[in-house]
């Protein structure tokens, strides 16, 4: 049987370690490395592998690849990959599942509608009204959703599925995504903006809901903020290097826009000494708003299906890298050999 690495992370033990008992009992070999997160103390075990399943808080890159002689692929239970270099996997041939169930996009979806729905009827500003005087001031900020446009960056699955949630909102779309065709997003109900630029600059609320590439690196910061209206909300449940979080702290601070709800950062756990913790006009969530029992619970099989499949030389169930198929095929035609 295959010879599979499952990391100890505590964030993530409520799926990893029923993942790791499930490889056991179909008879694969598991090794689950004693509290380290750091692929480069795995040294023996690493140039054994099979399989490799990794957490946004395993760093995997080309040092690791090299010394993993034997692998076939990488397995994440999660969405986010950001902790392995691609560029280095895709060369190496090597295939990547992840944990896109349809329960983590849809958890993220009603996630998304909750933040919006949440800024524009002052959630924040009506709880902290409580909590500080012990009651309402008389004073009404909050706007109904009926009628404003959503400007979504990136048009991938999420963003679909929370459109389809939007769909009795009355409320106008449009998208920046340059690798969605433009005719064919259409059909969705969203309308393609010309640039990034134009989207911003109409948007009541921006939705980020891309990957975190060198593309994408630093694509919303000071000047892109200023674009948007001062009315206009900013919702980031992507990845928050996409995000200039400084340029965004100002911009909140000097009310160049309405507000932003946050659930990720450039350095996870957020410091405590952070700017954005310190504004009124901001909801920050530990990276989990999208988390749920239904999530949690969906990432087990497709974990399993994703190592057992790459294990024996087919595609993942969720194949994040695609396009790596050919070379795929020619790295374990290799390791047969």
């Amino acid at each position: 049987m295959s010879r599979v690495i499952v990391p100890q992370d505590r964030l993530l033990a409520p799926s990893l370690d029923p993942v790791a008992a499930k490889l056991v009992a179909a008879g694969h070999e598991v090794w689950r490395p004693p509290q380290s997160l750091a692929p480069a103390t795995w040294a023996d075990e690493l140039a054994r592998a099979d399989v490799v399943v990794l957490t946004p808080r395993t760093r995997f890159g080309t040092a690791e690849i090299e010394a993993a002689a034997c692998l076939k692929g990488i397995v994440f239970p999660t969405i986010g990959v950001e902790a392995l270099d691609f560029a280095a996997a895709d060369a190496a041939g090597l295939a990547v599942g992840n944990g896109a169930t349809n329960e983590a996009i849809e958890s993220m979806a009603e996630a998304n509608v909750m933040l919006m729905a949440a800024l524009l009827l002052d959630l924040p500003g009506k709880s902290r009204a409580l909590s500080r005087t012990g009651w309402r001031d008389g004073t009404v900020r909050a706007r109904m959703m009926r009628g404003r446009t959503i400007g979504f960056i990136g048009f991938g699955r999420i963003a679909r599925a929370t459109l389809v949630r939007l769909a009795n909102w009355n409320v106008r779309a449009i998208f920046f995504d340059p690798y969605v065709g433009r005719d064919a997003a259409s059909h969705d109900g969203a309308i393609p903006a010309a640039d990034l630029a134009a989207l911003l600059r109409v948007s009541d609320i921006v939705n980020i809901l891309v990957d975190l590439t060198a593309e994408t690196h630093g694509m919303i910061g000071a000047a892109e903020l200023a674009m948007m209206r001062r009315d206009a909300y900013l919702v980031n449940t992507a990845r928050g290097a996409v995000v200039d979080e400084v340029a965004l702290a100002t911009a909140l601070r000097e009310g160049a826009i309405a507000g932003a709800a946050l659930d990720a950062f450039a350095a996870e756990p957020l410091a405590p000494d952070s700017a954005l913790r310190r504004l009124d006009n901001v909801i920050l969530t530990p990276h989990n708003i999208g988390h749920t029992l239904e999530l949690q619970e969906s990432f087990i099989p497709a974990t399993c299906e994703n190592v057992v499949r790459i294990a024996r030389g087919d595609p993942p169930l969720y194949f994040k890298n695609p396009q790596v198929l050919p070379k795929w095929r020619v790295r374990l035609a290799r390791l047969k050999a």
